[in-house]
């Protein structure tokens, strides 16, 4: 063999190693780019610390929004308890929701669908807050013993002011009055 020949084969055996070395996954560095970012980096936001007395808006808004999503619950399943309700609501609210949802049960009816609460406000007053809700029910159907939907129908959609106190050591909510539509 010639030395050129052999010195062929050596270049070639470099560039072969320095092709096959840029398939790897060890990062390369090279110029960046100086258009636009392809995807743009996450951008951090600080959560708000709220006031002590927007938390305890925000606290009585949560309940009841939890207080519907339990109605749902046990307006969907008449095995559950009525009593979840007992930590939840108490005075005038929990007897109409016991009236309510016994009568219900009674009638072998049960609901398909859940509530939503599409807005809500809450405002302090007395030793309370008042939380005014829009209580969406245009996907929660109320459907007889043959599954069919229960007529008339309830108004989908309606405007609720439901008093919340604290009572013990629960938030509970002491009063509901449907206002009109939303």
């Amino acid at each position: 063999m010639t030395h050129l020949g052999l010195a062929t084969k050596a270049v070639g055996a470099i560039m072969a190693a320095a092709l096959i070395g840029g398939c790897t996954a060890t990062p390369t560095t090279s110029p960046t780019p100086t258009g636009p970012s392809q995807s743009p980096s996450p951008t951090v936001t600080p959560t708000p610390t709220l006031s002590p007395e927007d938390q305890k808006l925000e606290d009585a808004k949560a309940r009841v929004v939890l207080l519907w999503q339990t109605l749902d619950g046990l307006l969907v399943d008449s095995s559950r308890s009525i009593n979840e309700l007992d930590t939840l609501a108490s005075g005038e609210a929990l007897s109409s929701l016991q009236v309510m949802l016994t009568t219900v049960r009674q009638r072998g009816q049960v609901q398909v669908g859940a509530t939503k609460i599409p807005s809500q406000s809450a405002l302090a007053k007395g030793d309370g807050w008042v939380v005014t809700s829009c209580v969406d029910r245009s996907e929660a159907i109320l459907t007889d013993k043959a599954g069919q939907p229960v007529t008339p129908a309830p108004q989908p959609r309606l405007s609720h002011e439901s008093t919340v106190q604290l009572v013990g050591a629960n938030l509970q909510i002491t009063k509901d009055e449907v206002l009109g539509s939303c």
